[in-house]
């Protein structure tokens, strides 16, 4: 069950980052979106993944 809460709370903040990171986009650069995306999303999922390998 624990990682279960952990893994939604991961998803809900991916859903909630997205559009976000989204609307950066498309007020400055596609660029600097995609670094924003790569900062806030990217690095947490692969942290997540990691910890979840034993």
């Amino acid at each position: 069950m624990g990682a279960g809460v952990i893994i939604f709370v991961f998803f809900f903040y991916v859903l909630l980052m997205a559009p976000f990171c989204i609307l950066v986009g498309a007020k400055t650069s596609s660029r600097m979106g995609w670094l924003m995306a790569t900062g806030l999303i990217v690095l947490p999922v692969t942290l997540l993944i990691a910890a979840l390998i034993p």
